[in-house]
């Protein structure tokens, strides 16, 4: 694999190279090397070492993944052990993210790769000692987030130092990018037909209303939204012109084991279990009829039955959360302890999660969806593509994600209480209490 001067690269190398990562012609291709991205399985693709990043791709089907990093954001590269026999290991450490792990089938390789890559941090490094770099522009800044860059977007507006191209602007709020390529069906995926969607939830308002904003968004499309959720966001969520189907569960209650136990803690499970094993039979059955009927299920992992639901249905299954839940080794499970064993916090949890309601769950397959019993391993949930409702810039995704697992940013309600059907007024002993205090000087 070529590995010397930029004039020795294969030319077609190079402008693949540009199209995949969206870099002009100031961008240069150093060398590429062919190697393994070591996660739960390892992927092969090919790695790239330019001017300014180091970058990664694989173009396997289905696990099709881009990887786009600052060469000023790698604090060092690590000679280690392979996971494999017969290979040979790389641990590369990024500022503010988790490392990366690599194998090679050739030690040569390897080394190849480490020396240039050392050669050029070294000199991005010199780059940005020897001159203050501008400040990034809001757009280049986003540019970095998105998920498909513009080709003349960052780099292009770069001007030329003396002794070569400027690297990109130092910025601690800029994450490195990973990304799926423009011609995945995950990211370019756009149906032909309108369809008909099922947003299933359960849990507090706060669990139901990015729902109601992602439901209205999609409409826009001319799509069919249905909310499936408790009894008491009925009027709200009709309100907003959105279908809406009942699911079993008391929100206020679930919301009271939470607080006193600990959300889906030993004591959660504990008490739900001893208590509510009717509240979870009532919830996966409500959960499966309230489904009929729709072409996509995107659900929040809180209500445990859409995995099922969509084997069941044969239809597209999404997940969506507020909050990071999928495994990582960057920090813990949120309702785990995790220190230096973060991503063995998400086995630990889902397992235990799992067999707590194996039972339950695999007889409602039988009895009502009319499906085989599952096991943990079969469900393969983080196979599932994950939708997260967070700003990359509050918590940036992990290099070790799935290309399938995507931060699309907030879903904002602009008037949560704009509903026709309902809209929420104090009462009158609340307003007259207020007054009171106000004529008192209490407030």
């Amino acid at each position: 694999t070529p590995t010397g001067s930029p004039d020795g690269l294969d030319p077609l190398v190079v402008d693949k190279f540009r199209g995949y990562f969206a870099l002009d012609e100031k961008e240069q291709l150093l060398g590429y090397f062919s190697g393994y991205l070591f996660r739960v399985l390892p992927l092969f693709g090919r790695l790239y070492v330019s001017t300014n990043f180091f970058c990664y791709r694989s173009g396997q089907p289905l696990r099709k993944t881009l990887m786009k990093i600052p060469l000023r954001d790698i604090i060092s590269t690590e000679i280690s052990k392979a996971f494999r026999f017969g290979h040979h290991g790389l641990v590369i450490i990024i500022k503010g993210h988790e490392e990366l792990f690599f194998e090679f089938s050739s030690i040569e390789r390897r080394a190849a790769l480490v020396d240039l890559l050392n050669k050029q941090i070294e000199d991005v490094q010199r780059r940005l000692q020897s001159s203050e770099p501008e400040p990034p522009s809001q757009s280049k800044k986003d540019a970095l987030i998105l998920e498909e860059l513009e080709p003349a977007g960052y780099l292009g507006e770069s001007a030329m130092y003396a002794d070569g191209p400027r690297p990109p602007p130092e910025s601690d709020t800029l994450p490195a990018v990973m990304f799926t390529s423009n011609s995945s069906t995950f990211l370019a995926f756009k149906p032909e037909e309108k369809m008909h969607i099922t947003c299933l939830t359960i849990g507090s308002r706060g669990d139901c209303q990015p729902y109601i904003a992602l439901c209205k968004r999609l409409q826009q499309d001319g799509h069919t939204c249905r909310i499936a959720t408790h009894e008491e966001y009925k009027d709200w969520v009709e309100g907003h012109g959105i279908q809406f189907t009942a699911v079993g569960g008391d929100p206020a209650e679930l919301m009271r084991i939470c607080v006193e136990n600990g959300m889906f803690t030993v004591g959660f499970l504990k008490e739900t279990l001893q208590k509510f094993r009717g509240w979870l039979d009532d919830l996966l059955e409500t959960s499966w009829k309230a489904c009929q009927g729709t072409d996509l299920l995107i659900e929040s992992p809180s209500a445990m039955a859409g995995i099922h639901i969509a084997e069941g249905l044969r239809i597209p299954y999404f997940r969506a959360f507020t909050m990071p839940f999928t495994r990582t080794r960057a920090y813990p499970h949120a309702f785990a302890m995790g220190g230096s064993y973060n991503y063995m916090t998400y086995l630990m949890f889902d397992q235990v999660f799992w067999r707590a309601m194996a039972g339950q769950i695999n007889r409602w397959r039988r009895n009502v969806i009319g499906i085989s019993s599952t096991t943990f391993d079969k469900m393969e949930q983080h196979r599932v593509p994950f939708l997260y409702n967070f700003s990359p810039s509050v918590v940036p995704p992990p290099l070790d994600w799935y290309e399938w697992i995507r931060v699309t940013g907030y879903w904002f309600l602009d008037d949560p209480d704009d509903s026709a059907e309902k809209k929420w007024t104090p009462p009158p002993d609340l307003v007259s209490f207020i007054d009171t205090a106000h004529q008192l000087g209490k407030k």
